[in-house]
C-alpha cells in the first residue's frame, strides 16, 4: 500500500467510527482552539496597538525631560546649570547621528482669550518638526515654519478641539488670539485625529493632539519668559531606525551628562515601553498557551488509548495482512498515518473553533480581528506532532505483532 491508500483508510476509519473519532480528537480540538485563540487575540491587540503608534509618531520616539537630582548631590554652581536648554537640542542635532528629528518643547498653562471666550489652557511651545514627528496634518492654514522661528513670530496653530472651543464653527485662520494679554494671529488648524481602542469607547486616545495650542518656541521665550532664560521642559526625539536605538540612547545620555555636569534629566523611550508591555503580555500568553498544551497532551494520551483499543479490535485483521505478506513497516505506517489523519482532522476543527472564539471575543471588545499565517501553521503542526508521537506506541505494537498469535485471537 502506498501513503495515499493509508490516508484513505484513515478517512474510512473516521467515517465508520464517528463517536470514537470525536473522543479521540476532543482534546486536540480544545488544545488547538486554545492556542489559536491566544495567538489570535494577541495578534489582534498587537495590530491595534501598532496602528495607534503609527498614527501618533511610530515606535522610534524618545524623549528627555527635566529630573533634578537631590540637593545634596549638587553644588550651587551645578544647581544654577541644571535643566534642559534650547542649546541642548542644537548639540544633539550636531553630535548624535542616530536621531533624524529633535524638537524642543515648553508647556505651561496660560489665560487664552478669543473674542468673548476666555479660559485657562495649556500652551505648547515647539519647533516646526513637531508636525512631522507626531504625524499631524493640517485641516486649514499652515503650521509653524522656520521663518516663524527665526523671527519669533506671534503666530499660533490650534488643534481641532481648541479651535471649536475658542471660535465655534467659524474658520479661525487669520483671527486674533490673546495669550496672557499678548496678541497672536491664528495661522492654522490641525486636522482632527481620532483613535478609539474599542468602537464603543468615548475616549479618543489622540484627543490630546486635538487640544494643542502651539506657538513657536522662540516666540514663547521672547514673550513669556524672563530675558536670557533658555530653559525648556522636554526634548522630543525620533530615531533614524530601530537598529540604532541602544547606541543613540547611550550617546544622548553621555552628551547631556557632559554638558550639564550632572544627571539632571530622565529619558522616556517608546520602544522600551513597548518591550515592557510585551513582557507583561507574555505572562498571560504563556498561561493560556500552557492550558492549550495540556489539552493537547491529554488529547494525545486519549489517542494512544483509543488506538490501542482499535488495535485490539483489529488484531485478526493485522494478523491476516501480515500472513499475506505485509511487512511490519507497512503495518507501522498504516497505524501511524491513521493517528495523524485523526489528529489533523481535530487540528482543523480546533482551528475553526479557535477562529470563531477569537472573533466572538474581538466582537465583544469591539476590536478588529487579525488572522495570521502562523495561526494556521501552528494548528496543523501541533496536531501533526501530537498524532505522530502519541500514535507511535500503538503503531510499533501493531508492527511487532506475531501473525500466529493474531490469528488465534478471538
Amino acid at each position: 500500500m502506498n501513503p495515499a491508500q493509508f490516508i484513505r483508510e484513515g478517512f474510512v476509519e473516521i467515517r465508520e467510527h464517528i463517536g470514537r473519532t470525536v473522543m479521540q480528537t476532543l482534546g486536540v480540538i480544545l488544545g488547538v482552539a486554545s492556542v489559536v485563540a491566544t495567538l489570535g487575540m494577541t495578534a489582534s491587540m498587537d495590530a491595534r496597538r501598532d496602528q495607534f503608534f503609527r498614527e501618533s509618531g511610530g515606535t522610534r520616539l524618545m524623549g528627555v525631560y527635566n529630573q533634578p537630582p537631590g540637593e545634596l548631590e549638587m553644588t550651587a554652581r551645578q544647581r544654577a546649570k541644571t535643566g534642559l536648554k534650547l542649546e541642548d537640542a542644537a548639540a544633539i542635532r550636531d553630535t548624535v547621528d542616530g536621531f533624524d528629528l529633535v524638537v524642543a518643547e515648553i508647556a505651561s498653562n496660560h489665560r487664552v482669550r478669543a473674542g468673548a471666550t476666555e479660559e485657562s489652557f495649556r500652551i505648547t511651545a515647539i519647533e516646526p518638526e513637531f508636525l512631522q514627528m507626531r504625524e499631524l496634518e493640517m485641516g486649514s492654514g499652515r503650521y509653524i515654519t522656520d521663518h516663524d522661528m527665526d523671527s519669533a513670530a506671534a503666530v499660533v496653530v490650534l488643534g481641532s478641539t481648541r479651535a471649536r472651543e475658542l471660535f465655534g464653527t467659524a474658520d479661525p485662520v487669520g483671527k486674533a488670539l490673546n495669550i496672557d494679554g499678548k496678541a497672536y494671529t491664528v495661522v492654522g488648524v490641525t486636522a482632527e485625529k481620532v483613535f478609539f481602542w474599542q468602537q464603543s469607547d468615548t475616549y479618543n486616545a489622540h484627543e490630546w493632539l486635538n487640544q494643542l495650542i502651539v506657538v513657536p518656541i522662540t516666540s514663547y521665550m521672547k514673550r513669556h519668559q524672563n530675558a536670557g532664560a533658555e530653559r525648556i521642559d522636554e526634548l522630543n526625539l525620533r530615531l533614524r531606525s530601530p537598529e540604532v536605538h541602544e547606541e543613540s540612547r547611550d550617546a544622548l545620555e553621555r552628551l547631556l551628562r557632559s554638558r550639564h555636569g550632572i544627571e539632571d534629566f530622565g529619558v522616556w523611550d517608546r520602544q522600551e515601553r513597548i518591550e515592557q508591555g510585551n513582557r507583561e503580555g507574555m505572562i498571560y500568553n504563556i498561561t493560556f498557551l500552557a492550558c492549550g498544551v495540556i489539552s493537547l497532551l491529554v488529547g494525545g494520551i486519549v489517542i494512544t488509548n483509543i488506538m490501542l483499543a482499535s488495535f485490539t479490535e483489529r488484531m485478526r485483521e493485522v494478523g491476516v495482512r501480515k500472513a499475506l505478506g505485509a511487512t511490519g513497516w507497512q503495518v507501522f505506517v498504516q497505524f501511524l498515518i491513521e493517528a495523524i489523519v485523526v489528529t489533523v482532522f481535530g487540528g482543523a476543527a480546533g482551528l475553526a473553533l479557535g477562529i470563531v472564539f477569537t472573533f466572538g471575543i474581538m466582537a465583544v471588545m469591539q476590536m478588529p480581528m487579525t488572522i495570521t499565517a502562523s495561526m494556521i501553521v501552528i494548528s496543523v503542526a501541533s496536531a501533526t506532532v501530537v498524532g505522530f508521537f502519541f500514535g507511535m506506541y500503538p503503531a510499533v505494537k501493531a508492527s511487532r505483532l506475531d501473525p500466529v498469535v493474531a490469528l488465534r485471537y478471538e
